[in-house]
């Protein structure tokens, strides 16, 4: 049976999904690509997804799924057994919601605007670079948002689930673990729980030194 295909770059959100897979149990092919405008795969990648982003998933039957969200939802539904997302019924579904969304939608693009900040201002480069440090800033104040709703050992309490996963990556992005370890410290002992799995961790070790 043909397997779904993950395109993704190190280091990136791609390594959320990689995880998400591994965590099911359920098997992937992986091609790496580098999403940038003058790079060779770039126009492999637009042909996937005009939004020239990765993760992208293809799925067996051709399909294209283009958000890391989507896809853990694809995982759990191939894998009901799987832990990602709480199932109806379960007390933390609510929270997961809540929270998962919060994450995708309004911390995520912090980065996606934030990392080449120029890129979204006609090129000018002081403007680039006051996007970037106040998708920064933002950042932080919603990074302190989770802190206060985190719990443990997980982001849900007892159950883990996709967050933790987020959380794991996101704590190796800006504004750095240095940061999260005196500022959101209850996220980051999330984060490495989720390391700790080795199954996630194997994937974060290859990516994040």
């Amino acid at each position: 049976m043909k397997k779904p295909l993950l395109v993704g770059a190190a280091g990136c959100g791609s390594v959320i999904v990689e995880c998400g897979f591994n965590v099911a149990g359920l098997a992937y092919d992986y091609e790496q690509v580098d999403y940038a405008d003058d790079s060779p795969t770039r126009p492999r990648l637009l042909e996937l997804n005009p939004l020239g982003q990765v993760p992208t998933l293809v799925l067996p039957d051709g399909k294209v799924i283009a958000e890391s969200f989507a896809m853990l939802h694809w995982i759990q539904d191939q894998v009901p057994a799987a832990p990602l997302i709480p199932p109806k019924g379960d007390a933390a579904r609510t929270d997961f919601y809540r929270w998962g969304v919060f994450l995708i939608a309004a911390v995520y693009p912090t980065w996606t605007y934030g990392d080449d900040g120029k890129k979204w201002v006609a090129g000018d480069a002081a403007a680039g670079k006051a996007l970037r440090e106040a998708t920064d800033d933002h950042r932080k104040k919603l990074l302190k948002q989770m802190e206060a709703a985190c719990s443990a050992p997980h982001f849900l309490g007892e159950r883990f689930s996709a967050i933790d996963l987020y959380l794991a990556a996101m704590s190796h992005w800006r504004p750095g673990r240095k940061w999260w370890a005196s500022d959101a410290p209850k996220l980051l002992a999330v984060a490495d729980a989720a390391k700790a799995r080795p199954e996630v961790g194997k994937v974060l070790a290859r990516d994040f030194s």
